[in-house]
């Protein structure tokens, strides 16, 4: 097809540009103005802008084994209704866990089936790897996946997490595959006895937080980074929350880290009036920690930005206590609606930062970069296309994720998501699925 006169966003940029696309074989075949018909079918985006496809980094589909949580399609169909592209899936909530080969393509068998976006899988290194299949799981993993997860602190019998001497492990296969090591990066010598003492003392939000504070988080990342520092060991730092978390990061030469809309949007006084629909771990912090979140993702500090996606049903996030609440939200859906309007439009983030958190960085740091994250001849045909004139307010019901409780609720954000193109196929629009289930592809990283 053609796409024309849209405002489009092209790397390196600081304006939007006015452009045709041509689109030819799922790849962008050029890019101009006025260019010639060919008999090929177009597509009007007069009046609208148009970006690459957003790179969800971090979600949770919980399929196989928890579809009543989520599942691949409704995770990835919620994703393009928000612009999203392509996801990478963690290997820490479905089961079988992605820890070994025969996980990973059990697994896909499953949700290749249902996915309409594209997507990858992160594999995984728990401590019980440890028990059976280090480090020959990482190696027979490792031309299928872009990174490992590991965790400082879990919330998992079936995923524990390493300790410092099994992350020093870890690191050092790392180094020789040269993929990342991704960490929930929450000091589990602070998180389990501040947990166990602050329970007994009373039932609110604050005392969640205070038993997984800044410093919680600041622990694990100075101690990890410090073995990666060491070894000189790629690691990532996945949903930072604490601004001192990414200072240590932005001092470290092979660490690099992410945010969360979460983070940026909402603090320790929205979860104290929100409650529940906000309780994700890490926390949100103190109110100061948003505002330095922002400057650190504008000046490069904090390489991009991810959902953490992880829908937890009404029961669940209902439990009666803080405590028991289930610890997740469904952030696919605003991941990149929210960077628009509270970044783009609002001025904290340059065009070219903008597609840098959104699209680019996670491409390259995941070896997708050959395929994904820009508007560029030879690329794939991922687009996202945005009515900047429209303003949507949130509403959990009518999202297409199964998980209907967010803490975005009511919130009113500038510019609509209007059509979703994955590979030049129409994949959503105005408020639809327009392709069949099937229709994304399974994503390996670029050696």
């Amino acid at each position: 097809m053609i796409i024309r006169n849209g405002a489009v966003a092209l790397p390196g940029s600081p304006r939007l540009t006015r452009a045709d696309l041509r689109v030819a074989g799922g790849k962008i075949a050029a890019i101009g103005l006025h260019l010639p018909p060919d008999g090929e079918p177009e597509l009007d985006a007069g009046g609208l802008e148009v970006f690459p496809g957003a790179i969800d980094p971090h979600v949770h589909f919980f399929d196989p084994g928890f579809p009543h949580k989520e599942d691949f399609y409704h995770g990835t169909a919620a994703s393009a209704s928000g612009g999203v592209t392509t996801v990478i899936d963690m290997p820490c909530t479905s089961d079988p866990q992605v820890i070994n080969l025969e996980n990973l393509k059990h697994k896909r068998s499953l949700v290749e089936p249902k996915a309409v976006i594209d997507f990858a899988f992160f594999g995984g290194v728990s401590s019980q790897v440890f028990e059976r299949g280090f480090p020959d799981c990482m190696h027979e993993l490792a031309p299928y996946v872009p990174a490992f997860k590991t965790y400082a602190t879990s919330g998992s019998a079936l995923f524990e997490r390493l300790n410092h001497y099994q992350f020093s492990r870890v690191l050092e296969v790392a180094r020789e595959l040269n993929r990342p090591i991704l960490l929930h990066a929450e000091d589990a010598g602070f998180v389990l006895p501040a947990g166990e003492a602050l329970r007994m003392t009373g039932d609110s939000p604050t005392l969640f937080y205070r038993s997984r504070p800044e410093l919680a988080e600041v622990l694990a990342v100075f101690a990890v980074s410090e073995i990666a520092e060491t070894l000189q060991a790629p690691l990532h730092i996945v949903h930072i929350g604490a601004a001192r978390a990414a200072e240590i990061v932005a001092g470290r030469s092979t660490t690099s880290g992410e945010t969360c809309p979460q983070y940026l949007a909402f603090d320790l006084d929205d979860f104290e009036r929100i409650g529940a629909p906000l309780k994700i771990t890490p926390p949100v912090k103190q109110p100061d920690q948003k505002e330095r979140l922002w400057q650190y993702l504008a000046d490069g500090v904090i390489g991009f930005v991810a959902s953490d996606h992880a829908p937890g049903t009404h029961e669940e996030k209902n439990t009666g206590s803080i405590w028991t609440d289930y610890a997740g939200i469904p952030g696919g859906p605003t991941l990149f609606p929210y960077l628009y309007s509270a970044g783009l439009r609002s001025g904290r983030l340059s065009l070219p930062r903008f597609l840098e958190v959104t699209s680019e960085a996670a491409a390259r740091r995941y070896r997708l970069d050959d395929r994904k994250g820009r508007i560029a001849v030879g690329l794939d045909a991922d687009l996202t296309l945005v009515n900047p004139h429209a303003t949507v307010t949130v509403r959990g019901a009518e999202s297409l994720s199964r998980g209907k409780i967010t803490p975005f609720e009511g919130m009113e954000l500038t510019g609509r998501v209007q059509t979703t193109l994955v590979r030049g196929i129409v994949v959503y629009r105005d408020g639809e699925i327009t392709c069949e289930p099937g229709t994304g592809a399974f994503l390996s990283p670029a050696e």
